[in-house]
């Protein structure tokens, strides 16, 4: 080309963009490459930035974002306060500016604070086989132990509830329902369904169960807004009907109540 052919004002404002975006895909390449690793596992953070979509939050110096759908219910936005939640999800390129997604509301980040918080789940003698949860409400988790002579339970409420305690102030005071298998569906379908007291469980088949209870269970097997139920239909994997303890094995059952 010709030296001295003019360059205007429009082959400028290009080459300002073509510019920006190498800029901008070699910074989300770093972020990518520096976050991809850590996705699935806890990050700490501050919050940078209060939204009606959510919250920014600041890690490090990179700015991610966390959908009011993925908090806590009770979670409060405070510009400045240390937050800590799952990163979930790390993108290749920015979507709406954010490539960066956290969250507080799954069972994986309930997994995840049990094993930052307690030693034994870390290292693995004790094992989260599921987690159900109803973020803000509570939340329902099968843990079992690698070794006969550590209690799974006991390891992670700790003496007095002191291991536990924590977690339960960083869910914002939700509820957490722990157990382990002891043999028998029918036992654990009476762990799931707590605080309610369950008199006598029937599988029907692999897919339902009937539950005794008394009258005055019902309420707390139900739960609020029937969550209690809910999450131990999720647990259990069965169809959880109640039936009153009035009736007797060929009584009618309360179907409705079931899920």
């Amino acid at each position: 080309l010709p030296f001295d052919l003019p360059i205007g004002r429009i082959e400028i404002l290009k080459a300002k963009q073509i510019i920006a975006q190498k800029i901008r895909s070699i910074e989300a390449a770093t972020v990518y490459n520096e976050f991809k690793p850590r996705e699935g596992t806890i990050v700490t953070g501050t919050v940078y930035k209060c939204e009606h979509s959510g919250a920014v939050i600041k890690l490090q110096d990179t700015l991610a974002f966390m959908p009011k759908s993925l908090m806590i219910p009770e979670d409060k936005c405070i510009v400045g306060y240390t937050v800590r939640a799952l990163l979930k999800e790390v993108l290749p390129e920015p979507r709406n500016d954010v490539q960066l997604i956290l969250d507080r509301s799954s069972p994986e980040f309930l997994s995840q604070l049990f094993s930052l918080e307690i030693p034994e789940v870390y290292e693995g003698i004790v094992r989260i086989k599921k987690v159900v949860r109803s973020a803000g409400y509570k939340a329902k988790m099968i843990v079992v132990s690698t070794d006969e002579n550590i209690d799974p339970i006991g390891t992670c409420v700790g003496p007095r509830g002191a291991r536990i305690k924590p977690l339960l102030d960083e869910l914002v005071g939700e509820k957490i329902d722990v157990m382990t298998v002891k043999g028998s569906i029918e036992d654990l379908v009476k762990d799931a369904l707590r605080p309610a007291e369950i008199d006598r469980v029937e599988l029907i088949d692999e897919k339902t169960a009937n539950v005794w209870l008394a009258e005055d269970q019902r309420s707390l097997a139900i739960g609020k807004m029937g969550q209690n139920i809910q999450l131990a239909s999720e647990l259990t994997g069965l169809t959880i009907n109640l039936v009153k303890n009035e009736s007797q094995r060929g009584g009618d059952v309360d179907v409705d109540a079931g899920l």
